[in-house]
């Protein structure tokens, strides 16, 4: 045997026996390596170990993780067998890990298949996983927030249990009228939960089998649009609904943004769903067959919440502006139902303020031409005290009061309270919902009991619009 001959044997042996060697993680001889590390910093040393998870030599221990993708890459493929596609398999689920490692990862997967194309239930499993892990940093992200958002809101130590189960009677909010079954002024601050994903699919799924049942026994046919934080059910045109849709999510950030929420929290429980009728009867046959419930006089719109959901009901009235700002009212109220905790604001500001996010929506809102002018003239009579209406609530019936004035000197109310400290009427709205009186929050925030209140309103409001 010429010693060429014995030379090629011995370097086949040696290439067999490294390779052997680094599929079962160790590397011998020990590889000398410098990289520098997504930190900027150098790593320098000799690789003794490695497997997916990182490497280990005199520098000590390394995940992939602290590397650059092609860093990374480039490394690995040293290491592994490149005879075995299954070790492909295992680089790409790495490289997936890695921010930015995507392509890489694919092309670590056509290698995989090119060396075995039995691997391809692998390649179906690993893409499956990794959306699955993403899907999931995604909700852990969100859940986070939202706990966060809570503990803000309603308090760090505040107990917190599941969302109440539907009650019979769901409390009812209407415009310009009140229905007689209605929550207290007052419900218990208890924070809402944070649901998981599928926790709050399945709750969009109950959402929508209820709407599709009151439709049904009405024999309704109505468009369906879904958008961001509501589900749109309307017997009008599908262009009119998805142009209801986009401005009720257009609404739903406007609020949001007063009151600081993340960016893109959703707080419904799944989605608020609204139903438009075209016409009055219509709206009072979803209403009975949704809610054994007839509309009071006047009303064109109703939200329902019952426990943890919101349902808005309405009709498109031929005024179209009435319409729309009577859709945001209502719609602001399971915004508010949902805010931290069902906890009620007192009637003035939860009635005024959803007249204040009308007026603020749009510009064409029917508030500022109807609830101020009826306002300023009640308060420039002389005789009226703005205090009784801040006491009036629904659970005794004395609200809104005559000529459903409560609405506009709650307007008024919050408009002033916004304008003097927008910071501090959070802050007060959050004390609410954290279970604190609303007027011992009131003092807290800005210094007035109710008396004193009414009469910072009276006089704001006695000669200035």
């Amino acid at each position: 045997m010429s010693r060429f001959e014995l030379f090629l044997i011995l370097l086949v042996f040696a290439a067999v026996s490294w390779t052997s060697a680094h599929a079962q993680g160790v590397v011998e001889p020990p590889l000398p390596w410098k990289v520098k590390l997504i930190t900027g910093e150098a790593l320098k040393g000799t690789i003794s170990k490695w497997d997916f998870a990182g490497i280990e030599g005199s520098f000590g221990q390394a995940p992939w993780s602290n590397f650059k993708p092609d860093d990374a890459n480039r490394l690995c493929r040293k290491l592994m067998d490149w005879k075995q596609g299954s070790q492909y398999i295992q680089l790409a689920r790495m490289l997936f890990t890695l921010q930015g490692a995507d392509k890489l990862a694919e092309a670590a997967i056509r290698d995989a298949i090119r060396r075995d194309r039995a691997l391809a239930p692998e390649v179906v499993a690993l893409r499956a996983e990794v959306a699955e892990s993403r899907r999931k940093v995604i909700e852990d992200r969100r859940m986070a927030a939202e706990k966060d958002f809570q503990a803000k809101t309603v308090g760090a130590n505040a107990p917190t249990k599941k969302d109440p189960a539907p009650s019979a009677k769901p409390a009812s909010v209407a415009t310009d009228a009140q229905p007689k079954s209605v929550a207290p002024d007052a419900p218990p601050a208890q924070p809402w939960s944070v649901a998981t994903d599928a926790q709050r699919a399945e709750a969009l799924t109950a959402m929508k089998a209820d709407a599709d049942l009151w439709l049904k026994q009405v024999n309704l046919r109505y468009s369906i649009v879904e958008a961001k934080y509501w589900v749109l059910y309307a017997d009008l045109p599908l262009a009119e609904t998805k142009d209801l849709a986009q401005r009720m999510d257009d609404m739903y950030e406007t609020v949001a943004k007063m009151f600081a929420l993340p960016v893109g929290l959703n707080i419904f429980h799944g989605k608020a769903v609204v139903i438009i009728s075209a016409t009055e009867a219509h709206y009072r046959a979803i209403e009975m067959a949704a809610f054994n419930s007839m509309p009071p006089p006047g009303a064109i719109g109703l939200c329902h919440m019952v426990g943890p959901k919101v349902v808005v009901s309405a009709y498109k009235c031929e005024d179209a502006n009435r319409f729309m700002a009577t859709l945001v009212h209502e719609a602001s109220h399971g915004f508010m139902h949902r805010y931290g905790s069902p906890a009620r604001l007192p009637s003035w500001a939860d009635e005024g303020y959803a007249e204040y996010v009308a007026a603020e929506s749009f510009p064409n809102s029917t508030t500022k031409g109807d609830r101020k002018p009826q306002g300023l003239q009640w308060i420039r009579s002389g005789t009226n005290n703005v205090a009784t209406v801040l006491e009036m609530n629904y659970e005794n019936g004395s609200w809104p009061g005559d000529n459903a004035i409560g609405y506009a000197i709650g307007y008024l109310t919050v408009d002033l309270l916004m304008q003097t400290n927008r910071v501090g009427f959070g802050e007060w709205v959050k004390d609410v919902k954290s279970g604190i009186p609303w007027e011992e929050a009131l003092v807290k925030r800005f210094g007035w009991n109710s008396a004193q209140l009414g009469r910072v309103v009276k006089s704001r409001y006695r000669a200035r619009d």
